[in-house]
């Protein structure tokens, strides 16, 4: 953010927490010297990193890898254990934990690859995968080597009688 000092970028924040929305984006205005546009837009962005944040008399800090660690587990559908590891960290209760971390799920983009396509593998069947149909070819193959040793013990003793 050009032309931000700490000191700005922190009543910036303190404006945002505040639900003060106007008199921030005319103060990222005033330091930054950009458009309306612009700095509605750098406000609101600012505002969606502050709505993930826990309650700033619970956190000492940001803490990146667990926020990457809850956004992990709630894009693979684990948001019950999103939430556990919420509260253990920051020691908020289960609503508050349960808010935060919804609104972070709501900042997430949807991953393309877990849209409802169906999977078609690139190379056939999964080879480990063991259902009863690969239990059926095993018999099959079994049986067809079983069938061919016998073939091949018949034709022995049937040469060696001639």
């Amino acid at each position: 953010m050009p032309g931000l000092t700490p000191d700005v970028a922190r009543k910036i924040h303190e404006l945002i927490h505040n639900k003060q929305i106007l008199m921030a984006i005319q103060l990222y205005r005033d330091a930054t010297g950009v458009g309306l546009a612009e700095a509605k837009k750098a406000v609101e962005e600012m505002a969606q990193i502050e709505s993930t944040k826990p309650p700033s008399d619970v956190r000492d800090f940001d803490n990146p890898v667990l926020e990457g660690r809850i956004k992990s587990l709630l894009a693979k559908g684990k948001k019950i254990d999103a939430v556990k590891i919420y509260r253990e960290e920051y020691g908020v209760g289960l609503k508050e934990a349960k808010d935060a971390v919804e609104r972070m799920e709501s900042s997430m983009r949807p991953d393309p690859a877990s849209m409802s396509y169906p999977y078609e593998s690139a190379i056939g069947s999964d080879p480990f995968t063991d259902d009863e149909a690969t239990y059926g070819r095993r018999v099959v193959f079994a049986a067809a080597v079983v069938f061919a040793i016998v073939c091949g013990l018949a034709a022995f003793l049937l040469m060696m009688n001639f």
